[in-house]
Parts: structure tokens; C-alpha cells; sequence
């Protein structure tokens, strides 16, 4: 009990001594993984990410314990976008789906460096880092309209969600909790600031980002414009057939650079006088 004491107490010593803070600002881009645009994320489509990108950005504040760990509290803010007309999967093309939707994302990070990491170092200057927490998020999709505006999809029950035919299957919730995985890049441009590239996923517990998961249902229980957004395929898909799958939940993430400033720290030696 005793050496555990020590050791935490030699932790936190460190941490109080070391504890740097940094505020940066974050410009990037967002993207998607789920039902419509589906395609596998196997390295050679990795591009397909990136086929509608949208400007993200976002505020970071970022506590460094040690040269090693971190805390980054971000908030970040993006659009995603997908089209079944972009797959490479007949079937997906054929579905003919779409979707738009803003995210809004407020997490808590763990960063781990792999090297000794300080900005305003000039020997510990650049570090590959990784990181996970947790987020809460806000998202809203929307679908395209044959008049060429994008609609609101969650209030149409497109699933038939809220229906009498199926009372037990609630309007899904427009909020979410995520666990952000990532990895980046820091490095020192000065004494006091930094860039870091990021790449960053949330793994969430909802397959309705995209407002797609089950299964078509029968189209008199929805009202016409739900029918419209619900089935858009060339040939119209019947009662029961597959729409999504719910087997697998939806993910997002944001790619980008942050420009980092190191918050002056002022000594407290400074503070001690004899005389």
C-alpha cells in the first residue's frame, strides 16, 4: 500500500510541476461510414471517403499531464454526406438512397504519445500520437426531395417507426453517445505553437445516422412524403425486404490540422520573495 501511495503521489507531483494547457483551433473535414454509400473500408477505397467533403471545424482545450498523456476536451462541428449512386455494389445503386447531415460533437480524450512530446522543446519537438474517449453528438438527416431540397427524415418514420403497426419501435433519438479512436501527428513550429494532424472516428450505438437500418415496410402506413424519401429504388422494393443493415451501427469521424498555441504558464517561484 505504501509503494502505491508513493507512486501516485510521484504521478501527480509530476503532472503539477509538468501540467501544460493548450487551446487550438481545428479546420478539416468529415466523413462517414454506414448504410447508404456503403462500401467496404478496405485500403483501396479509402478514397470514397472523401467523395463529398464538407469543411469541419472545431475548438480544442488540451491539459498535458506529462510529456506522455493528455486530456483533450473538443468540440467539433462538420456535415456529412452520402449517395447509394456512389457505391460499387449493384444492389446499394439500385437501392438508390441519400442522405445529409450536420454533426455536432462534444468528446473527451485520452492522448497517449509515443515519444516525449513538449511544446517549446526543442529536443521533444514532434511525437505520433493515439487517442479514445467518449463524445455525445447531435445529428439530423435529411433526405433529397424530388424538388431538389433536403427534407427531414427522423420525423417521417421511414422504417415505420412510431406507427400503430409497430408501437414498439420508438422515433430514434437525434442524440448519441460515440467512442472517438484516433491517431495523429504533433509538431513544434515555435516555443509556443504547434500543428497536429488528426484522423478521428466515433464508433457509435446508433444505425440511424443515415436514417437507414431494418427493413421496407408497407407503404400505406406511411404518409406520401415518407413514401417518397423512404423508397427511391428504379423498381420499388416489397413489404419485408431488406433497406439496411442493423447488424452494424453507423460511424463518423473528422480528418484535419489543428493550429495549437501553448498557454503561457506563469512560475510561482516568481511569486516567492525573502526580502
Amino acid at each position: 500500500m505504501k509503494k502505491i501511495i508513493i507512486i501516485l503521489f510521484s504521478i501527480f507531483s509530476t503532472s503539477v510541476v509538468f501540467s501544460q494547457q493548450e487551446i487550438s483551433a481545428f479546420f478539416g473535414t468529415s466523413i462517414f461510414h454506414g448504410d447508404v454509400g456503403y462500401n467496404s473500408l478496405k485500403i483501396g477505397n479509402t478514397n470514397k471517403l472523401f467523395d463529398n467533403p464538407e469543411i469541419s471545424w472545431g475548438v480544442c482545450f488540451r491539459n498535458n499531464f506529462n510529456e506522455r498523456f493528455s486530456l483533450n476536451i473538443s468540440f467539433k462541428k462538420g456535415k456529412v454526406t452520402s449517395y447509394d449512386s456512389q457505391s460499387e455494389d449493384g444492389f446499394i445503386v439500385s437501392r438508390n438512397l441519400d442522405f445529409q447531415s450536420k454533426i455536432s460533437e462534444l468528446s473527451a480524450n485520452i492522448e497517449y504519445n509515443f515519444s516525449h512530446y513538449k511544446i517549446g522543446s526543442k529536443k521533444f519537438n514532434k511525437a505520433l500520437y493515439v487517442f479514445s474517449g467518449i463524445s455525445g453528438f447531435k445529428f439530423n438527416p435529411k433526405g433529397l426531395s424530388d424538388e431538389g431540397t433536403w427534407i427531414d427524415l427522423q420525423p417521417l418514420g421511414t422504417e415505420g417507426q412510431g406507427s400503430s403497426v409497430f408501437p414498439q419501435n420508438d422515433k430514434y433519438s437525434l442524440f448519441g453517445i460515440g467512442i472517438p479512436i484516433g491517431l495523429g501527428y504533433k509538431y513544434n513550429l515555435n516555443k509556443n505553437i504547434a500543428i497536429n494532424i488528426s484522423w478521428a472516428w466515433t464508433l457509435t450505438f446508433t444505425d440511424y445516422l443515415d436514417d437507414v437500418s431494418t427493413q421496407y415496410v408497407n407503404s400505406s402506413i406511411l404518409s406520401p412524403l415518407a413514401q417518397d424519401m423512404a423508397d427511391k429504388s428504379f423498381d420499388g422494393f416489397e413489404e419485408g425486404y431488406q433497406r439496411g443493415n442493423s447488424q452494424n451501427n453507423d460511424k463518423f469521424g473528422f480528418v484535419g490540422l489543428s493550429v495549437v498555441y501553448k498557454i503561457p504558464r506563469k512560475s510561482y517561484c516568481s511569486d516567492i520573495s525573502f526580502f
